[in-house]
């Protein structure tokens, strides 16, 4: 079993630090461009399933979820509430 020299000329562990820096990199690069994949594939699949219920591309939704009494009412001064 050799036993590592604590002086010797040449150092395993810079190469092996800048092979794993590259690998972390590349590693982090592939993950943000799966991610931008991932985000594209989502708005394509949310943009097929508006158009199925009848909305435009590219077209301003309407809120159903707003209470429609409070939407009839005149609201301002002098309605006395």
């Amino acid at each position: 079993m050799k036993l590592p020299l604590p002086f010797r000329r040449d150092r395993p562990i810079i190469p092996s630090a800048n092979a794993q820096d590259h690998a972390e990199r590349l590693i982090a690069e592939s993950l943000r461009m799966l991610g931008q994949v991932c985000s594209k594939v989502a708005d394509a699949i949310e943009a097929q399933r508006l158009e199925r219920q009848g909305y435009a591309h590219n077209s301003y939704l309407r809120r159903l979820d707003v209470d429609e009494d409070a939407a009839k009412k005149p609201s301002g001064p002098g309605t006395g509430g």
